[in-house]
Formats: C-alpha cells, structure tokens, sequence
C-alpha cells in the first residue's frame, strides 16, 4: 500500500507583512477525493479547496505530492529510533521527505498523467 503526502506551500493574506505557509495533508490512501479538490483544480489554474478553506492559483507558490510505503508518523518514529541516543535531533516529515530511500516524489508523474488522460478541459 502506498501512502500520499500534499505539501502546499501559499502566500499567506492574515497581516500586512508578505508571509507563506505550508499546508500539509499527510497519509492519504485514497487519493481521488485530493483529486477533484486540489490537484484538477491547481493544473487547471484554478482555485484550489483545502480543509474548508479556498486558496487561489496566484496565491500558490509551490506544489508537491510525496508517496511513502508507510505513514508519515512511522517512518519519523523508525528514523527517530536509528540515530543515536544522545542526539538532540528531531526527525520531521521534510527530512522523510528529502530521503530518497523512504520517500519519491510523484508530482509530475501524476501531473502528467492528468494531462495524458485528458481530466483537464
């Protein structure tokens, strides 16, 4: 089973001051609800519906799906467990993220098959 992981990262509109977030969706199994909310809607150009929350296309700056063999929260407590004990490292989802042995990054496969398929008008 393979395991789905969102990271959006947007302008954030709260203050005057020009800032992002990330918005992270992690451990998705059935990706077809992401699909028609987020995924459709960004290769589009449209806005995007996160958690009851609608971002604008202009207003993302960035876009990555992740695919993990386990959940997020397992991989970080494995990873977690294999450094030394005296170590004051914490392990998070970007360092699972950036391991090549644990995570792959399927953006432009599944953004390619979205075009190949022709979901987009």
């Amino acid at each position: 089973m393979s395991y789905y992981h969102i990271l959006v990262e947007v302008n954030d509109h709260i203050s005057t001051i020009e800032q992002t977030r990330d918005i992270e969706i992690f451990d998705i199994i059935e990706i077809q609800p992401y699909l028609h909310s987020i995924l459709l809607p960004f290769f589009n150009e449209q806005l995007i519906e996160v958690e009851d929350e609608n971002i604008a296309y202009n207003d993302i700056l960035h876009l990555e799906i992740k695919q993990t063999l386990l959940p997020i929260k397992d991989l970080i407590e494995e990873e977690q467990r294999l450094l030394p004990s005296d170590t004051d490292i914490t392990i998070t989802a970007y360092e699972i993220f950036n391991n090549r042995d644990l995570s792959q990054d399927v953006t432009t496969i599944i953004f390619d098959l979205l075009d190949a398929v022709k979901l987009a008008p």
